[in-house]
């Protein structure tokens, strides 16, 4: 993965958020559960020449407003958009922004990835892809996620559940590739709404949710590989101390078409040198999200929920993000969902992963 490298180690505290405390409300609000979708974030695409346009993931009844990523700018039914045959459509003369084609794959492009079949595929890191989206509430039909909903099993993750519960001491971490860091998040880029990444907005959520007393850190860096997750297991994971480890990686093992048994060995001795030192730890092992289709970063990453799920035992669980992200594709683009067009999640796709994870951390009842 060519993005910037980084190494996050961080607390997260309660003011440090205290001016998201809405936006984490909302966007933590379970997409399977509720008649209302919040932010849904589209890219307006003009191809050959037409109006630009995007659909949604469900059918709305009532689209209640289209906004900029930052949600600070709305704009109006029927002056800049409408509603048609099931997709969003910019009006002329819309303030709203919009790409063409041409220019997600054109051949003048200075930063790009080379595209399958020949040509290229834009690429961009920072904040281009989020201030290129819009983000639509609308009301839904309940019910109408068809993909994976967690199910909350206390057995799955006894020593965590119990500590949640009773407000013992948690120390969480997280360690993988740069989905993990936080790459493209509009907190990270420091662009409105300013989102976090999704392992402190699952942190944050558990914090308000049980009151207890929650450690986290984020040991994850752009770029690396299972491979390197196990080298360097001992300064990364250990020397914390963690009760419970979420284990990221996989993105960047696919793009290089690791074998699906060897990220399974790289994945299973990092939990068995993690349990050497503490027999009680417990993990979360996350299926990656997919790469763009057309990019060559596209290997063996959908091969690797299936060793994971092989992995699953007393004190582990795993979480299918890829199963999520490709239900998500047969209903939107990957523009829409993509901080970088290549391989790293925006807002509305963080959400989901927070969302996943949370729900096997917390009852759906919350």
């Amino acid at each position: 993965m060519r993005s910037l490298l980084w190494l996050t180690v961080m607390l997260v505290s309660l003011p440090a958020l205290a001016q998201h405390d809405d936006l984490i409300d909302i966007s933590l609000k379970p997409f399977w559960k509720s008649k209302i979708m919040y932010n849904e974030s589209v890219m307006m695409v003009s191809k050959d020449g037409k109006q630009p346009e995007s659909r949604l993931l469900f059918k709305p009844r009532r689209i209640l407003s289209v906004r900029n990523s930052g949600l600070d700018t709305v704009y109006k039914e029927h002056v800049d958009w409408e509603y048609k045959d099931g997709r969003i459509v910019l009006l002329p003369g819309s303030k709203a922004v919009f790409m063409t084609d041409s220019q997600l794959n054109a051949d003048s492009a200075k930063k790009f990835f080379p595209k399958k079949g020949g040509g290229r595929v834009l690429h961009q890191e920072g904040d281009f892809f989020h201030q290129h989206q819009l983000a639509v509430t609308y009301k839904h039909r309940r019910n109408e996620w068809k993909g994976l909903i967690p199910v909350f099993k206390p057995d799955a993750l006894p020593v965590t559940i119990d500590a949640l519960r009773n407000k013992k001491p948690v120390r969480i971490l997280l360690y993988g590739d740069s989905i993990a860091a936080g790459a493209n998040s509009s907190g990270r880029a420091g662009a409105d709404p300013k989102l976090p990444d999704w392992g402190t907005l699952v942190v944050e959520k558990l914090k308000r949710h049980y009151q207890g007393n929650i450690n986290f850190t984020n040991t994850a860096v752009g770029g690396k590989t299972s491979k390197w997750g196990l080298e360097t297991i001992k300064e990364n994971v250990i020397a914390h101390s963690p009760d419970l480890v979420i284990l990221a990686f996989g993105m960047n093992d696919g793009t290089g078409k690791l074998d699906p048994q060897k990220f399974k060995d790289n994945i299973s001795g990092m939990i068995s040198q993690v349990r050497e030192s503490n027999k009680n730890a417990e993990f979360i092992l996350i299926a990656t999200m997919l790469p763009n289709p057309e990019s060559l970063f596209e290997g063996t990453q959908p091969e690797f929920a299936k060793v994971l799920d092989e992995l699953v035992a007393p004190g582990i669980t795993m979480v299918d993000m890829s199963a999520v992200h490709r239900e998500l594709l047969k209903h939107k683009s990957y523009q829409d969902m993509t901080g970088n067009n290549i391989n790293h999640p925006n807002d509305f796709l963080i959400r989901w992963y927070a969302q996943e994870i949370l729900g096997v951390l917390i009852d759906q009842g919350y």
